[in-house]
């Protein structure tokens, strides 16, 4: 390794460095927070920068015991990082278990050591063989050298990719949550927005960082929401890994000893009238939800007063506009001229389109964050 020029030395150690502190400050920080937060049971908290040095710091000391073990053998510069590279795929190869929300190493945790021990064997092996000697030279010119080099740094950073977590889905609800804990409401709701595909635990953050800013009825329907099940924790499969549960049911008014899904408590709290301002938005939406105008319109008159000096939130208007449109004897007057007038075109591409495939894409780029597309359209 001694014949390798000082410029191939430099720019891969400086390239190796930068990528592994990028992945795992920019991109892995959120999994490792809730990896810490899991093992250590909430105990002690991961700090993404001093975390992302420390691991980087490892992993470079990783490869300097490569270079001095293997400092008399023929061995490209690039390949000393691959011990570092196992290592940094172990570490990221992780995810929550959705049963008991424990960590679950994947199978990198017995590859990568193994692969390891075969490394330093191969190395060893091939050298002590004689047969790299009777092969070309790669290293007669620096550039050449360089960019050979650089191309198996590209490789090996491209696997750290494969096998690192890729769940979306995952990294924005601990981002999100990671938010949360931070009191950073709208940085949750950017998290959340990323992505585009329904799911019960975006549901239930994007509602509780909604209803922290008020917006709860203003926009809603802007994230991938589901169903009532989506609004609160289940202890099943929707749950919160790194935010104190506490903390959400206190807000909205208390929690009990007996574990209840989303509609059994927000049943129970409309029944027993603990019902608040956040609570009275979480019982009004579970019953846009549930598609069900009339209980709606009944508890809307409960906790809201209507008259023509107060403007309801955005959804709230646009299903009580869906409802004087789909009730004959309404139990109220409503009218809203700019919402009846949204309705209107909203219905009238509804017409346009004979196909319904084409229909249901041209009303989601046009009326997807509505509450009439919803009530259409979401399975």
């Amino acid at each position: 390794m001694k014949n390798q020029g000082v410029l191939t030395r430099v720019m891969c150690t400086f390239v190796f460095t930068l990528f592994c502190f990028y992945y795992l400050y920019c991109y892995q920080a959120d999994l490792l927070t809730v990896t810490q937060h899991i093992l250590s049971k909430g105990q002690t908290h991961y700090n993404h920068f001093v975390g992302a040095v420390l691991i980087t710091i490892l992993a470079m000391f990783m490869q300097i015991g490569v270079v001095r073990i293997f400092r008399k053998q023929r061995l490209a510069w690039a390949l000393t990082f691959v011990p570092s590279t196992l290592c940094l795929m172990m570490l990221t190869n992780i995810c929550v278990s959705p049963v008991d929300g424990g960590i679950m190493f994947g199978a990198w945790r017995f590859v990568a050591p193994l692969l390891i021990v075969v490394f330093f064997l191969v190395v060893w092996g091939v050298n002590s063989s004689g047969l790299l000697d009777s092969l070309p030279r790669l290293w007669t010119q620096p550039i050449r050298e360089l960019w050979v080099n650089l191309l198996i740094l590209v490789v090996m950073m491209l696997v750290i990719c494969s096998a690192g977590n890729n769940d979306k889905c995952l990294h924005a609800r601990i981002h999100a949550e990671q938010c949360l804990v931070d009191a950073d409401y709208d940085g949750a709701l950017v998290a959340l927005r990323r992505y585009d595909v329904g799911d019960r635990n975006i549901s239930m953050l994007a509602a509780y960082a909604l209803s922290k800013k008020g917006e709860l009825a203003e926009h809603l329907f802007y994230y991938p929401v589901t169903d009532v099940d989506g609004l609160l924790p289940n202890g099943n499969d929707v749950k919160l890994e790194l935010y104190p549960e506490y903390k959400l049911y206190k807000y909205l008014g208390g929690r009990y000893k007996q574990t209840m899904n989303a509609r059994r408590y927000i049943n129970f709290q409309r029944r027993t009238n603990h019902v608040n301002k956040p609570m009275a938005d979480y019982v009004l939406c579970a019953h846009l939800f549930d598609r069900n105008l009339d209980a709606f319109v009944a508890d809307l008159k409960k906790y809201y007063v209507l008259n023509d000096s107060v403007v309801l939130p955005r959804h709230y208007r646009e299903a009580l506009t869906l409802y004087m449109h789909t009730h004959t004897t309404p139990a109220i007057i409503y009218k809203d001229n700019v919402a009846t007038t949204d309705y209107e075109d909203y219905q009238a591409m509804e017409r346009k389109f004979a196909n319904e495939r084409e229909r249901k894409n041209a009303l989601r780029r046009m009326y997807g964050n509505t509450y009439w597309y919803y009530y259409d359209y979401k399975k």
